[in-house]
């Protein structure tokens, strides 16, 4: 079994597999794009002494025109984590992220991802000098974020729409006592969101009996809020189909502060997507 996380950071999702693997025929591989992360997991005690299998983090770019990492082979890997990765990159880089995370994985291999989600707090909070396109933000440390449709990443990965038997759709609350700070960039009265639209935050079925739609086919009005990059092939990846759906989801965190009658919401999307089998 080989698991690898793409923009494995400091090691957040590795390191807890590692720590609680019993495996000893595991493989557990770490890249991203930083080398200050890289060295991090490096140095960690986990990762110099694995309790069972082994570890190997190293450099490598998500979207890199050179291929592969140096000693992943082509369909070796089982899994591939993605963890607030995809938002990081520019539209433009999708394809070649999605063409280099087919080669790696075997046929019929798993991805499983966490991203942010349209509306979310974060993105509600964001100035308006920091906006580079719709949906697409730079950070004070120049890091850049997209915040994600599910249709988006149907489309990413399938190459059709989000199919509404395949969506969760989970709020929690979470009540917090004086935490909740209103934004420096929010307007001078406090900032209250209301809980999203049902229209808003769940992707509508699509109207063929078939229940999927090519992006061929779309039109402006059935892809409304869709980046105007996944309304056409994706430059740089492969054609469509390379993955089926297995679960699309939005979990939404409201957070609730009485005290300060704030209400705000965190929204993230979740999904797993299979590799077809050749």
């Amino acid at each position: 079994m080989t698991i690898a996380e793409l923009g494995c950071g400091a090691g957040n999702s590795v390191f807890p597999l590692l720590a609680s693997n019993k495996n000893t025929h595991l493989q557990l591989r770490a890249y991203d794009y930083s080398s200050h992360a890289v060295k991090l997991v490096q140095n960690d005690e986990l990762y110099i002494s694995p309790p069972a299998g082994n570890i190997h983090a190293a450099v490598w770019d998500l979207t890199s025109l050179n291929g592969l990492p140096a000693g992943l082979e082509p369909e070796s890997v089982d899994i591939v984590i993605l963890v607030f990765v995809l938002s990081a990159l520019h539209p433009d880089e999708w394809g070649r992220a999605i063409t280099n995370i087919h080669r790696m994985l075997k046929p019929g291999g798993l991805v499983v991802m966490r991203d942010y989600g349209r509306h979310d707090l974060t993105q509600l909070r964001f100035k308006s000098g920091r906006l580079l396109d719709e949906n697409f933000y730079i950070r004070g440390d120049k890091t850049r974020v997209y915040f994600f449709e599910l249709d988006e990443l149907a489309l990413l990965f399938t190459g059709h729409k989000a199919l509404l038997s395949q969506i969760t759709d989970r709020t929690t609350e979470e009540v917090e006592d004086d935490s909740i700070q209103p934004s420096p960039a929010a307007s001078p009265k406090p900032l209250v969101q209301e809980p999203l639209t049902q229209e808003a935050s769940t992707p509508q079925a699509p109207s063929q009996s078939s229940g999927h739609v090519n992006i061929a086919q779309g039109t402006s009005g059935e892809y409304s809020g869709v980046h105007a990059n996944l309304l056409k092939p994706l430059a740089g990846c492969l054609p469509h189909p390379l993955f089926t759906s297995e679960q699309l989801g939005v979990d939404r965190r409201l957070l609730v502060n009485r005290k300060r009658h704030l209400k705000m919401y965190r929204v993230w999307m979740q999904g797993k997507f299979r590799k077809l089998a050749t």
